[in-house]
């Protein structure tokens, strides 16, 4: 765990700990883009939950409260796999002020960009 705040840190410290402990999250998004500068944004492609294809997709707010100097917002939005191939070609709509610009991938091997 990072000592002092730095959103990208934490980032990376949480996909990580995500991916270890939840084997059904393949793959992690970052989505730094609109995002408060302490609000963790993630995306996670998790093949164990059902497609909600009537509902919008609502992520869940992890607020996280470690005082004063390392308060901050971690935010998760589960997708099946089904779900991230229609975010990926627009049929699916991320939450409002959601983006996939500059996206990050965790693993980082595994990074993915959208065709153009």
């Amino acid at each position: 765990m990072p000592e002092n705040f730095n959103r990208d840190s934490w980032a990376s410290w949480y996909a990580e700990q995500h991916l270890k402990t939840d084997s059904a999250i393949e793959k992690i998004f970052y989505l730094p883009t609109n995002a408060d500068e302490r609000e963790i944004r993630f995306i996670e492609i998790n093949t164990l939950i059902g497609d909600r294809t009537e509902d919008s997709l609502e992520p869940i707010d992890f607020g996280i409260d470690m005082g004063t100097d390392n308060a901050h917002r971690l935010i998760v939005l589960d997708v099946t796999p089904a779900q991230w191939q229609q975010i990926q070609s627009e049929n699916l709509s991320l939450p409002d002020g959601w983006s996939l610009d500059e996206m990050i991938a965790f693993p980082n091997d595994q990074l993915e960009t959208l065709p153009q």
